[in-house]
């Protein structure tokens, strides 16, 4: 018998049930083709979540925190002595407003105070920069001293066969790298000590003595503002002691350079002099008196 699970078609000759095959087993009739079985769709794939949207790397240049440069000594001086110099400007240009009437007495004074004050603090840290590289100058020469006296003793040990040529190279080797590593540093030191002591080295002699001309000027203008009621004698009395003190200084800076122009001068007018009592001919005369102004023209330079 055939099994009752099968799958059953009704045949078109019998119109009995029939297992699905190709004849009826009753009455032999062909039997029509079965249906294809229904196939329940399959519940679709619960598909995890997408991770969260990342941006794609970045390949461009990787952001570097810049490493704030490093001050040198030399940075640190030329920094000191530009802000000098920059302040004596400030204070003669301050004098030279004051003296027109281009700033009340008050603001002059209260400005005139502060560029004073920073101008002494600048100065101070100069006096302490010079004396620490002084300092520090003298201990490196203490030292070169030292590493002489010590090769030479190296030196004789070895000769009288108390130190061997291996231990004599190794020890006198390192002594001389030391000796060049400190005559370096010596020749770093003499030259910022140079530096520190030329104050308004930058300026070239002409520039220093006109900053005293108007120095100058501007004190003979205070004067005779006083006298005139114009400003207080308080004031002219504050400010007159730094004026002058100023001024010593502008002039001790310049004096060989004046002394040396004061002799050309003089020389400029005695050839004057020759000429006048027919001793030069006029090409002698030009000759001598433009080589001479050739040269007070360069001590100035």
């Amino acid at each position: 018998m055939s099994d009752l699970s099968e799958p059953r078609v009704r045949c078109p000759g019998c119109g009995k049930l029939a297992p699905a095959m190709k004849y009826c087993i009753y009455c032999g009739a062909k039997m029509p083709e079965s249906s294809p079985s229904t196939v329940k769709p399959s519940q679709p794939t619960t598909l995890p979540p997408l991770p969260p949207t990342i941006p794609p790397p970045a390949y461009g240049s990787p952001r570097v925190t810049a490493t704030p440069p490093t001050v040198t000594m030399k940075d640190e001086i030329t920094s000191l002595m530009s802000g000098i110099e920059a302040l004596y400007e400030r204070k003669i240009a301050l004098l030279n407003l004051f003296r027109s009437g281009e700033v009340s007495e008050g603001v002059f004074r209260k400005l005139y105070n502060e560029y004073d004050g920073r101008l002494s603090s600048f100065l101070k840290a100069r006096e302490t920069k010079l004396a620490e590289l002084k300092d520090r100058l003298e201990e490196k020469t203490k030292r070169l001293s030292e590493i002489s006296m010590k090769l030479e003793e190296l030196e004789v040990r070895h000769k009288v066969g108390e130190v061997d040529s291996s231990l004599y190279t190794q020890h006198a080797d390192s002594l001389r790298a030391e000796e060049r590593d400190i005559i370096e540093v010596s020749k770093t030191l003499k030259t910022s000590i140079n530096n520190l002591e030329n104050l308004l080295s930058n300026k070239r002699p002409s520039q220093i003595r006109d900053l005293e001309n108007k120095l100058s000027a501007c004190l003979s203008d205070l004067e005779k503002l006083v006298s005139e009621g114009k400003i207080t004698e308080e004031t002219f009395n504050a400010v007159k002691p730094d004026i002058e003190k100023t001024l010593a200084f502008f002039d001790s800076l310049i004096k060989e350079v004046k002394e040396k122009d004061r002799t050309l001068r003089e020389q400029l007018e005695t050839l004057q002099t020759r000429y006048k009592l027919n001793e030069l001919s006029i090409e002698e005369f030009e000759r001598k008196k433009h080589e001479i102004q050739t040269e007070i023209d360069k001590i100035w330079a």
